[in-house]
């Protein structure tokens, strides 16, 4: 009897060793990523989104830990583009500013003379009104982002939007003597969408076509009717867009290369602002373009059809 007592007591003991140690490997498996997925979440919080979970196996800890390591990668992505979001206003900012105060204190010393003055004030109103531009696109981005710009849907006639804008370039047009062309077949197009944010939109893209231009180059409009949507094209005959710089037209601050000296005036979002519209509005925009040739901005829009 004392044999069998002794050799259930060993075989229990034994057994509840075996067990104590799986256990404590299943636990320190399952703790120890947890305990890694906590000092990143630390690293995170004091702002470095440079660490990444160790990922092992294919279970639901691998997942939790993939899962970490794409929130990592948002959170990096998300922080370079407010670091690069800043350096670009910051250095909008700081360019007209600079040139206000230089043009201000050599008027104030005196090294301005005084027959020069008026030009100078001009160009301190123009930096002033740059100024100005910046900080009304910059609040028109914030309040679409944050949803506090809401879009009101209306019925309007988007052929007649494009002839009226057309109509306001027509000095700047003559200026360069582009060759106007207005493709639209039908004589109204009504279009379901927020009337002044597309005015906006198309305001922008056909301001654009004008200044890169070439001297005597063809300038278009087109609006087209077409599988149930509207496709409104601005073209434009000039120095067009490198294929390497498309991907990135529609980015916040974009400019290229060779249009910043024609572009003084433009902070590059214009089209970031434009693209936020028409995605707001459940659209398409893209863009074609040859690099010395021509450049050709499309976006779609709702119709209302007539039953």
């Amino acid at each position: 009897t004392q044999t069998v007592v002794k050799t259930v007591f060993l075989s229990t003991l034994w057994v509840s060793l075996a067990t104590l140690i799986v256990v404590y490997f299943i636990s320190e498996r399952i703790s120890n990523p947890l305990k890694v997925m906590s000092r990143a979440a630390k690293e995170y919080a004091a702002g470095k989104f440079d660490v990444r979970v160790p990922v092992r196996g294919n279970d639901e800890i691998a997942e939790l830990a993939t899962a970490f390591n794409n929130m990592a990668n948002s959170l990096q992505n998300l922080e370079n583009m407010r670091s690069s979001f800043v350096s670009n206003i910051s250095h909008e900012l700081r360019t007209p500013m600079t040139s206000i105060a230089g043009f201000i204190d050599g008027i104030l010393n005196g090294a301005i003379p005084q027959e020069k003055q008026g030009y100078y004030l001009q160009l301190v109103y123009e930096e002033i009104l740059r100024l100005s531009r910046l900080v009304t696109t910059l609040l028109d981005i914030s309040r679409i982002q944050a949803g506090d710009r809401k879009f009101v849907s209306t019925a309007f006639d988007v052929a007649e939007m494009a002839r009226q804008i057309l109509l306001s370039f027509e000095n700047r047009i003559e200026q360069k003597h582009l060759r106007v062309e207005f493709d639209c077949p039908e004589e109204h197009l009504t279009a379901w969408a927020d009337r002044d944010a597309i005015y906006q939109v198309l305001y922008n893209i056909c301001d654009n076509a004008v200044k890169f231009s070439k001297e005597g180059g063809v300038y278009r409009i087109s609006l087209l009717l077409r599988d149930k949507k509207i496709f409104v094209s601005v073209y434009n005959e000039g120095i067009g867009i490198p294929q390497d710089e498309l991907p990135l037209i529609f980015d916040r601050f974009y400019k290229s290369d060779k249009s910043r000296g024609l572009d003084k005036k433009g902070v590059g979002l214009g089209m970031y602002i434009t693209k936020t519209i028409i995605d707001a509005h459940g659209q398409e925009i893209w863009v074609k373009s040859e690099y010395g040739s021509f450049c050709e901005f499309t976006f779609t829009l709702q119709p209302v059809l007539s039953k």
